[in-house]
């Protein structure tokens, strides 16, 4: 009998022993799944972060270079505006297209026009090219010019995405 009671008792510390055991290891477990989800979220933050601050460094360089294409027209505007007043140019017509500037205008004398390229073409990173000259009577010399005209690429296709957060 008191070998029952001897095995009786030694089981009962056992289970007692499993007991605190499994609540020590349920414990441990709960601290580490909140350990691997801080971290998880501490993750993703930096992804998010990194994410906009890879958009905005790709905004701003974009923004830059419109702000030098931008800089680019209004140098082109006030060359063209001063040469037409210096030279007597009448400039009737501007086209830009993907990669190329045309010019077209008139002027009563053909020197006027030879010159007023060359002038242009020495202020401007791009020199223009005669591309037709034609005269006719009672209206002088007509002309267009080309140049090379770098886009800014990207500006009129698709605007850059948003940086992700609180929408305004």
């Amino acid at each position: 009998m008191a070998g029952l009671l001897l095995g009786g008792a030694i089981a009962w510390g056992w289970l007692q022993w499993q007991a605190l055991q499994t609540v020590r290891l349920q414990q441990e477990q709960s601290l580490l799944q909140a350990s691997v989800a801080t971290r998880t979220q501490l993750a993703k933050e930096a992804v998010r972060r990194q994410t906009q601050s890879r958009l905005q460094t790709e905004q701003m360089a974009h923004l830059k270079q419109v702000a030098q294409h931008q800089q680019a027209w209004a140098a082109l505007h006030e060359s063209l505006q001063t040469e037409a007043r210096q030279s007597g140019l009448r400039l009737e017509r501007l086209q830009a297209e993907a990669e190329k500037i045309e010019f077209q205008g008139t002027s009563a004398h053909i020197d006027a026009i030879t010159h007023a390229q060359q002038r242009l073409s020495d202020q401007l990173d791009h020199p223009l090219a005669l591309a037709s000259i034609t005269t006719a009577p009672h209206e002088g010399v007509s002309f267009v010019w080309q140049a090379v005209w770098p886009a800014v690429h990207g500006a009129s296709l698709v605007p850059l995405p948003r940086a992700p957060g609180p929408k305004p």
